[in-house]
């Protein structure tokens, strides 16, 4: 079989994806060939797979998820599952930039998000010239959004110039509001104050603060990202934009106001945050002592403790059950008109919001609250 072209595996993907991942390889490449799509390989149908687990509703190259799953923090982020597209016709003017060489091409961005876009051009003189350019993956770019006035720096990700038509994405420099290009109709902004409590004898090391405001925001881009999901799934799609950082102190405990959707906060009960963080913080102490006493304790007093990891382990897995419930239900009360499933809001819960509470509870996180709201006088 010969390899599969970028379009007949986004195409693969796409019809993978519209029957739930409940195809057969066989039936799949025999609706790619009907449409005029060349097949796939078992690699790629198992990669298929792998991506609609993690919750990604767009194709990405199999390399590309690789690193993206185990890439630093603010590298590639336009393959992130987080961070989708939207479906567009923006007209845009691109300058590319390869070595000391500038070409301009005008062209329409056919998807959009917050992390890129997908740029088409079909003009045959404009195609001919970014052949002869032949823009390579890191080459940057400007691009100006004509109807909304927006300009946009960032660098290609990847160019497909031999299909109908031509295709490049790129991928932003920074995060922007897809509402600040035309699309996208942004729910209402409210300025909110968090508090992170942990224990107050901790020295405020880089290492410490670092850790515990990189996993708060994850947390915050992850609750944005379901209410994003949710959100567009709707007749009337809405938006929460990029929150904005207004205030920071690091102190203990540490305080930080932001401009953020308010639906956000809504899907942050801290009650149950604070249940689930002080399950998890527990562990690693309990874990320690386990491990220190090993060898001097004996039989009984080993057994006492493995048997309290085991219940502080179920406790912390009740308490993630439960919140994923809540912001569930919470989702469904407060965007009801959602066409969302159940069962994709869950695999986002799992792929978005766990692993940031997982890594403040690990660090000393014992609550994230809101503090008092900040009269706009």
């Amino acid at each position: 079989m010969a390899n599969a072209s970028p379009r007949d595996t986004r195409a693969g993907f796409d019809v993978y994806r519209s029957h739930g991942g409940e195809i057969s390889l066989e039936d799949l490449n025999s609706r790619l060939v009907e449409a005029g799509y060349g097949p796939v390989a078992i690699r790629s149908y198992d990669h298929f797979a792998a991506l609609l687990e993690a919750g990604y509703s767009r194709y990405v190259a199999i390399n590309r998820f690789d690193v993206a799953r185990a890439s630093a923090p603010y590298e590639n982020a336009s393959a992130m599952g987080r961070y989708d597209y939207r479906a567009a016709d923006l007209g845009v003017q691109v300058v590319f930039a390869k070595g000391s060489r500038l070409h301009e091409a005008s062209g329409r961005a056919h998807e959009v998000g917050e992390v890129g876009a997908i740029l088409q051009f079909q003009d045959e003189e404009v195609v001919a010239g970014l052949r002869k350019l032949k823009p390579q993956p890191g080459n940057m770019v400007t691009i100006r959004y004509l109807e909304a006035g927006r300009t946009v720096s960032g660098r290609v990700v990847n160019a497909d110039l031999k299909g109908e038509p031509a295709a490049v994405e790129i991928e932003y420099a920074r995060l922007i509001s897809i509402a600040s290009v035309g699309l996208g109709d942004p729910l209402p902004v409210a300025q909110v104050e968090y508090l992170l409590e942990g224990p107050a004898d901790q020295l405020q090391t880089f290492d410490l603060v670092n850790r515990r405001l990189f996993h708060f925001f994850e947390l915050i881009e992850g609750v944005r990202a379901v209410v994003n999901q949710a959100g567009a799934s709707q007749p009337s799609p809405v938006y929460a934009e990029p929150p904005v950082l207004r205030r920071l102190s690091v102190a203990s405990p540490a305080l930080l106001t932001i401009d953020v959707a308010s639906l956000l906060e809504v899907l942050l009960p801290v009650g149950l945050v604070g249940a689930l963080l002080k399950a998890l913080g527990a562990l690693p102490a309990k874990r320690s002592e386990w491990y220190k006493g090993t060898g001097q304790k004996l039989d009984n007093e080993g057994k006492r403790l493995e048997l309290e990891m085991k219940r502080l382990e179920a406790e912390a897995k009740r308490a993630e059950v439960e919140l994923k419930t809540e912001v569930i239900a919470l989702v469904r009360r407060e965007l009801p008109d959602s066409t969302v499933s159940d069962e994709s809001l869950a695999r986002s819960f799992d792929e978005s919001l766990l692993p940031p509470l997982r890594a403040l509870g690990e660090i000393g996180i014992e609550s994230v609250r809101p503090g008092a709201d900040e009269d706009d006088t």
